[in-house]
């Protein structure tokens, strides 16, 4: 079972770590949005891929960042024809502001929560602030890789040097008005959701199905999945079984109408058709792939 909402324990002296990602293409990071609780930069070294953050759709390559906080559901899909490399800087909050009084450190988590009108979760890495942030990165990497004598130290100086980047980038006087705690509502009443359409995405699933879930009524459930998510719920449920057909088709020797069963479709026309407009190929050009 593939859990929405993932925890990953940082070392408590220094809650900081890289995890270096290496993903195969049509990789699609556990089939459903998920969030966690710690915050995130990762930057594209190798390949292209595509991240839905809330109801958000950016396009990535080479040399974009991508910055997410603990409240934002999100989910990446590796773009053919190459592999991607994208290192993860991850950090618990409390790297930057560990004292509720010291209101000037807590400066830094801003460009994270208090969302300015022009914020953008990808840093292209055509931009000034991209490349200078990419830079930054990098040295990061190399410290944490390498471990000299205060590298710990120098982690943290130039991980607020980049978050000092985004404050200047992002500022703006119009704020997002959505609190926190409305969108950690949001989410606990989704995390059901997500799980039951992982768990039974190859059965017959209806929107009352979904919708009784969350007490809502059918359309006002609608409203509030494409709000959350940028998705309707049936185009979430097609994407997620479409990503389980990908993996059949790069996995076993299944053929394309059992595969096209086993994921939830109750004809194969419908699901070519899902398939070339969720992945732009045939099913069996990405098995030859």
């Amino acid at each position: 079972m593939s859990k929405v909402y993932k925890y990953i324990s940082l070392p408590p002296d220094f809650p900081f770590s890289i995890k270096f990602a290496e993903m195969e293409p049509y990789y699609c990071m556990g089939h459903t949005f998920h969030w966690h609780n710690y915050l995130e930069i990762s930057y594209v070294k190798q390949g292209k891929g595509r991240y839905y953050i809330e109801n958000k759709t950016y396009d990535i390559q080479e040399g974009d960042i991508v910055v997410i906080n603990n409240i934002e559901p999100h989910y990446m899909e590796v773009l053919p024809p190459d592999r991607m490399l994208q290192p993860v800087v991850m950090f618990d909050p409390k790297l930057v502001w560990s004292n509720e009084g010291q209101l000037f450190d807590f400066q830094y988590l801003k460009p994270f929560f208090d969302r300015s009108s022009n914020f953008s979760n990808k840093i292209d890495s055509k931009s000034d602030i991209g490349k200078k942030i990419f830079q930054l990165l990098a040295e990061i990497e190399e410290e944490y890789t390498r471990q000299p004598v205060g590298y710990k130290l120098m982690i943290k100086a130039k991980l607020l040097h980049i978050i000092t980047y985004l404050i200047r980038h992002f500022q703006d006087s119009e704020k997002q008005l959505e609190s926190i705690s409305s969108k950690s509502s949001k989410l606990k009443k989704l995390e059901s959701v997500f799980e039951y359409i992982n768990l039974n995405y190859s059965r017959r699933i209806t929107l009352e199905d979904l919708s009784s879930l969350v007490f809502m009524s059918p359309n006002y459930f609608c409203s509030f999945f494409k709000d959350s998510t940028g998705f309707t719920p049936v185009e979430y449920l097609n994407k997620i079984r479409i990503s389980k057909a990908v993996e059949y088709l790069k996995t076993t020797d299944k053929g394309v109408y059992d595969i096209s069963l086993n994921c939830g479709f109750s004809n194969l026309a419908n699901f070519n058709k899902m398939f070339k407009r969720f992945t732009g190929l045939t099913p069996s050009r990405v098995r030859r792939q």
